[in-house]
This record gives C-alpha cells, sequence and structure tokens, in this order.
C-alpha cells in the first residue's frame, strides 16, 4: 500500500505540473464541465492544488464560489470577486467529516465547534455509541436537566429530537450536524435500567419512538452494546427494532458488544443484524483491545472482507490512535453497572460484593498488563482534580493507596459519583495501520467538541478531541506513508459523504455545497499531547462551511452558517 517516496516540495510541484494527477485545464475531470466562467464570485481560490474527495489524483485549479456553493473549478481569468485566496503552496480539499463523535449539548456551549473546525471538520455526525440527547421521559429530563444546569447551566427544554434540533438552530452552530438515535436511550425510556428483555408491548414503543426519530430527521439507529441499558438486548431484540430503518433507509451503527476477546463473534453478531434486518451497517471505532488480542487482526479483516464479498452493505470507522477513551467504570463487569448510578455505586459500596469487584480489577490489570496504561481524563470534583492527566499508578501514590489499586478505584469512582473517565493504551500500531488500509474504512475521532477556553477546557481528555484528521494525514500519510494522500483523504471526505448519503457533500465539484479546507502538507500536524491535549493544530489557515470562512488566516472567525441535516425520509441527509 506505500507509494514511492519523493520530496514533498517535488510532490506539490509535480502534482501542479500535472505529474502525479490531470489538470483541470487541460482535461474533464467529474464534475468539470467545459462552461463559460460565470461573471461574479464571493470567493476565488487560485492555484490550489485539488484533493477532490474522489480518491483520484490531485490538480491544479481555481475554485470560484457564490453563496454556498462552488461554482467552477478550473482556470479563472480576472474576474470580480469579493476576496481572493492565493493557494498555490496550499491543498484544498472537502471539509472533513467525522462519522462517529459524541458532540450534541457541547454545541450549545460552543457553537462555533473551535476543536472539530480548526482540524478541518465541517460536518459531524453525533447519537453515537447507543446515547441521544433523546427521547426523554419526563424522570430522564428531569435527570438531564439537572446534570447539563450543574455543568453547563444549560435548561433542557426538549423531549424528543425535533426539540433539540430546534434548540441548536436558535443557537446556531459553525458546522453541519447529523445525529443517530441512541438504542439504549430508547431502552432506557422504555424498559429501563434493568437486564429484563421487553414486553411485546414495550418492543412496539421502542420502535415507535425510534419511528418518531427517525420522521423528525434522525440518520439512523446507534448501539453501545459494552454500555448499560442498550447491553442487554439480545440480538433478535436488535434485528426487530432496527427493521424500522428500512423505510427510511437508515444506518445502523454499531459499538459492538465486544472489542477484546470475543471480537470475532461480537463482528459476526453486528453483521447478523444487518443482514436479517436488512440495513447499511457501520462498525465504530474498528479495533481490537489487549496484546494477547492482537493477533486475531487477519481472522477479523478476512470475516470483513468475506462479508464484503458476499454483499454485506457495511463500512467501518477508526481512529488514528493506538488508545481509546471511555469511563473508568468499564473495568466493572455489567452486572455491576446494572440499572441507575446509584445502583452502581451502592454496588461499589457493599462488603458483600468486594471479593467479585476485586477479581475483575485484577483481571483488568491483567489484560493491560500495568496500570500506568490507564491515564485519568476527567473527574467532577476539585478535589480531584489534580489527578487528571495523571496514569492510575501515579495517581494511587499520590492518593497514598499504590498498594491496594482495588481500593484506589473504588474510592474514586465513589468520590466522583461514577464520573471518571479515562484514556487506556491497549491498541497495536501494527493493527491501526492495517486497518486504515481496508478500502471499506473512514474516519471518525469518537471525541466531541473542546475548546482551549471556556468550560469545554476541562480535564485532560483524549487527543482525537482536536488532532484526529490532522494526525492522519501528517503521520500516516506524509510520515508513514501507509496511504497516498488522495486516498487518505477520500476516507476524510468523499466516501464518508457517500456511505451516509450527505447529500452535495464530500467532493470538491461544481454544484456541491462549498465546505472546504485549505491545508499546507509539509506543516499540518496535531499539536494535542495525552498529558496536554488542549491545543489546536497546526498546518490548516481556511475552513469554510456552505461557503462562509469558519476558520480565516488560523483564526476562528464566530461565523455559525453550519446546517442541521435531516434524513429526507430516503436516506439522504439534506
Amino acid at each position: 500500500m506505500k507509494r514511492e517516496s519523493i520530496p514533498r516540495r517535488e510532490f506539490l510541484k509535480k502534482a501542479g505540473q500535472g505529474l502525479l494527477g490531470v489538470s483541470c485545464l487541460s482535461l474533464c475531470f467529474p464534475g468539470c464541465r467545459r462552461t463559460e466562467v460565470p461573471g461574479n464570485y464571493d470567493l476565488i481560490i487560485r492555484q490550489a492544488l485539488v484533493f477532490d474527495g474522489s480518491g483520484q489524483p490531485p490538480f491544479r485549479a481555481d475554485v470560484g464560489i457564490s453563496g454556498n456553493y462552488i461554482k467552477h473549478i478550473g482556470k479563472i481569468g480576472k474576474i470580480n470577486s469579493r476576496r481572493e485566496l492565493l493557494a498555490e503552496d496550499l491543498c484544498l480539499s472537502p471539509g472533513f467529516i467525522d462519522v462517529h463523535n459524541h458532540t450534541d449539548v457541547e454545541l450549545l456551549v460552543c457553537p462555533t465547534a473551535d476543536s472539530l473546525i480548526r482540524q478541518g471538520v465541517t460536518t459531524v455526525i453525533g447519537g453515537n455509541c447507543g446515547s441521544s440527547r433523546f427521547p426523554l421521559t419526563s424522570a430522564m429530563l428531569e435527570d438531564e436537566d439537572r446534570y447539563l444546569s450543574r455543568e453547563f447551566g444549560l435548561r433542557v427544554d426538549w423531549q424528543d429530537l425535533a426539540g433539540f434540533f430546534r434548540r441548536l438552530e436558535e443557537k446556531g452552530q459553525g458546522l453541519n450536524f447529523a445525529t443517530l438515535v441512541g438504542q439504549g436511550t430508547i431502552r432506557a425510556a422504555v424498559v429501563g435500567y434493568n437486564n429484563r428483555p421487553p414486553s411485546a408491548q414495550e418492543m412496539d414503543r421502542m420502535k415507535e419512538l425510534a419511528s418518531q426519530a427517525l420522521e423528525q430527521g434522525a440518520i439512523g439507529i446507534s448501539t453501545g452494546l459494552e454500555y448499560a441499558p442498550g447491553s442487554f438486548a439480545s440480538t433478535g431484540e436488535l434485528i426487530e427494532l432496527m427493521r424500522v430503518l428500512r423505510e427510511s433507509q437508515g444506518v445502523y451503527a454499531t459499538h459492538m458488544r465486544d472489542e477484546e476477546d470475543e471480537v470475532l463473534p461480537a463482528v459476526d453478531e453486528a453483521l447478523n443484524i444487518a443482514e436479517q434486518a436488512g440495513v447499511r451497517l457501520e462498525i465504530s471505532h474498528l479495533k481490537i483491545g489487549f496484546p494477547r488480542n492482537w493477533p486475531l487482526i487477519d481472522d477479523l479483516l478476512e470475516k470483513l472482507n468475506q462479508a464484503r464479498a458476499r454483499r454485506v452493505d457495511f463500512s467501518a470507522d477508526v481512529y488514528p490512535y493506538t488508545a481509546w477513551s471511555t469511563g473508568l467504570s468499564i473495568f466493572f463487569p455489567l452486572w455491576v453497572r446494572e440499572g441507575k448510578n446509584e445502583d452502581f455505586l451502592n454496588r461499589l459500596r457493599s462488603p458483600d460484593l468486594e471479593p467479585k469487584l476485586r477479581e475483575a480489577i485484577n483481571q483488568a490489570e491483567t489484560n493491560l498488563g500495568s496500570w500506568n496504561k490507564v491515564l485519568i481524563a476527567s473527574v467532577e470534583t476539585e478535589k480531584n482534580r489534580r489527578l487528571e492527566g495523571l496514569d492510575l499508578e501515579q495517581a494511587a501514590k499520590i492518593k497514598n493507596q499504590a498498594q491496594d489499586m482495588f481500593l484506589f478505584i473504588r474510592d474514586l469512582l465513589l468520590e466522583e459519583r461514577g464520573q471518571v473517565s479515562m484514556v487506556c493504551f491497549g491498541l497495536s500500531e501494527d493493527n491501526l495501520k492495517k486497518i486504515l488500509q481496508q478500502p471499506f474504512t473512514c474516519l471518525g475521532s469518537d471525541g466531541e467538541v473542546a475548546s482551549t477556553t471556556g468550560p469545554l477546557s476541562r480535564g485532560k481528555p483524549h487527543p482525537r478531541y482536536y488532532g484526529t484528521f490532522p494526525r492522519a494525514l501528517a503521520e500516516y500519510v506524509r510520515k508513514e506513508k501507509v496511504l497516498p494522500l488522495e486516498t487518505m483523504i477520500r476516507k476524510m471526505t468523499g466516501f464518508p459523504a457517500e456511505r451516509f448519503n450527505l447529500k452535495q457533500r464530500g467532493l470538491v465539484k461544481p454544484g456541491y455545497l462549498a465546505d472546504l479546507v485549505l491545508f499546507d502538507y509539509e506543516k499540518i500536524q496535531d499539536k494535542a499531547t495525552w498529558s496536554d491535549p488542549h491545543h489546536y493544530p497546526e498546518g490548516i489557515p481556511y475552513v469554510l462551511v456552505n461557503g462562509k470562512l469558519v476558520v480565516d488566516q488560523g483564526q476562528i472567525t464566530g461565523e455559525l452558517p453550519g446546517k442541521i441535516l435531516r434524513n429526507n425520509g430516503r436516506g439522504q441527509l439534506v
């Protein structure tokens, strides 16, 4: 999959001369028609090296933008425009599409979507891993309102997706936003938080709530099958629920039931659900956790390629890091996490359960090899703020509990009422490269909006919040040469747009919406680190959303041209 290495300046020069690609001036490419150049533009981007998102080689061209749309690609002479950007040293691509994100209410806190637009993301898909901010029962609304009021000063005045979209549109946002509806949230609203099958009436109600969300614009249903209460659903229950996607041609996006020891059966289940329900499948953050399972990668990829051969309609997303991030509570089995948060905390307090809880923590340490592979990303209280960014061994020493890691983890979770997020190093670099090279994978950060200022600057989140897309280009194209640049850009633009039916997005093409990124291939670089993540990347001076500059000369403009993208009932996001 590697291509011959050439100096980067020579690469840009040859591409501009048409030696690596096709010049738009001499030969038509998809979307480039020999038409008269329109007379006026709002913006002209001159002499950019265009990667159009299709995976084809780049070409040198001018791009004219009027209103929200790309109007012309080719030679543009001396024509009036409100502004011109000379981009002969820059690459131009479609805006990056983050297909697996957890942003939702963060857009109400930071409408400019700072950490996303600064890395070139122009469209984000939320509601992943079985969790969404809707639908809410009255009791769930009260809990949500209490939490968001405390965290961000936000009041919850919605119960369904229509209400949440209304709230977002009142505020405005700097990028395009689409969302799935969470199966775990639906199950909590109907069945509750305990491990039991739904009654026939409850099953009908879950399908009714899913259908309502789809009618209101959700693009599909997500599952988080390692998390309660969505994890309590059987395969049969999931097949029945996912069948409601067929009418709207929605997507089934799954955080599978296991990503470690039982990853192969989990893939079988995901494929089976999609095949039996007759729906499109997106496998979330494809990976294999814990060193003892890393050799399963070839079996995993063979299984997925066999599914492609029998025409299962699926794709998968991946983030370019060797650590994952979730709640510290994940180290306890599902039966400990069953029910509401208070039920979980009561089990942690129980002397009778302590032997079994200790056994779970001992097994987790065996899986990882060492607790120094787990970083504390965020806590709720000021009391423990000093622990953020430390690994568990370092934090336990500060708390004088290094001799008993079970007590340290248990006490920390109790002090923080279960709200401790972590970053865990348990993935293989070689496996990551293999997954990136697969034709069915695209990019997803598994992060959410953050900012270097304000309430979203708290904690030590996974660097993927700030660096996913520039890191993919800098580390795995420019440095490691895992993929050609045009192929990686397709994974970040045209391919996800195709998979999620983003209408008139994902390509640099006349008539398409002007979601665009200008980046310096030699300088693009993620700057977020594990211990100091709140840093924007370098080398992305301009980002446009729907024709408006949201990043201009490397600075956030404050413009809010983003759109809510809704499923139009035919699987297209408009």
